[in-house]
């Protein structure tokens, strides 16, 4: 529970910093949550968020906007300037794990209806928190699960968001939050599936996962040559005792 707690207090600050500057928002992030104020080029914003992901690959349309330590976490965040639909990676830490199964086995809304109702007098928050639909898209180079939510937000320019939150995970567990989100009416799903499809895994991961698949396949190899030596002695066992029968029958 105190894992969906924190996850509901990044995605709900991110909303803050990700493009609803009005009213002070943006000066109180930035005091609170020390983000970056500098905005350097698209290339070196590409080279500082490898930490969190590659993100070279993304069409032009999209634009790295901050990269942020938001309560301890790291996150990219980018934007999509012709609709103002925004999009965070954040990475998962000691405190936070959300994992593709806690998609799947149905208590994903259970988990966060009860952390909003512990964060009703937060500042900022959500109301009326609803999950519309969950499903699969491809995202960092893999089938990841996502949810789809409507909420309203207390005290932001913006009263109603509409997005997904989605997870992806590397062969060795770790999971990538990603969170898209739009004023109501205006997200976009083909847009937040497009950006995802081209953030991939750094280098150093996809290396990890290619010498695991290497290793995996390696393990398999052998274990096949293990089930055809073992399915041919069984072979020659039958056919000795054949052999047997026959002569004893004779």
């Amino acid at each position: 529970m105190g894992c969906l707690k924190l996850l509901i207090k990044v995605v709900i600050i991110i909303f803050a910093i990700i493009g609803f500057k009005a009213a002070g928002c943006w000066d109180w992030c930035v005091k609170t949550f020390h983000i970056l104020k500098e905005t350097p080029s698209q290339e070196a914003m590409i080279e500082k968020s490898r930490d969190v992901a590659d993100f070279s690959a993304i069409p032009d349309e999209y634009e790295i906007a901050k990269s942020a330590n938001i309560l301890g976490y790291r996150a990219v965040i980018a934007g999509h300037d012709a609709t103002g639909q925004k999009f965070a990676v954040v990475n998962e830490n000691k405190a936070l794990k959300l994992t593709k199964q806690d998609f799947k086995d149905g208590s994903l809304k259970k988990k966060i209806d009860a952390v909003n109702k512990k964060l009703e007098y937060q500042y900022i928050h959500v109301e009326n928190f609803q999950i519309l639909k969950q499903g699969t898209m491809k995202a960092m180079g893999q089938t990841v699960p996502y949810a789809q939510f409507q909420a309203d937000v207390t005290n932001l320019p913006v009263k109603t968001l509409k997005g997904i939150i989605a997870v992806a995970q590397d062969d060795e567990g770790k999971s990538k939050i990603l969170v898209s989100a739009n004023e109501k009416g205006k997200y976009s799903q083909i847009i937040a599936e497009q950006f995802f499809r081209h953030v991939k895994f750094t280098r150093e991961e996809a290396e990890k996962g290619a010498k695991k698949e290497v290793k995996d396949k390696e393990q398999l190899n052998e274990d096949k040559e293990k089930i055809a030596e073992t399915a041919q002695k069984a072979k020659e066992l039958i056919e000795n005792k054949i052999k047997k029968t026959e002569k004893n029958a004779e």
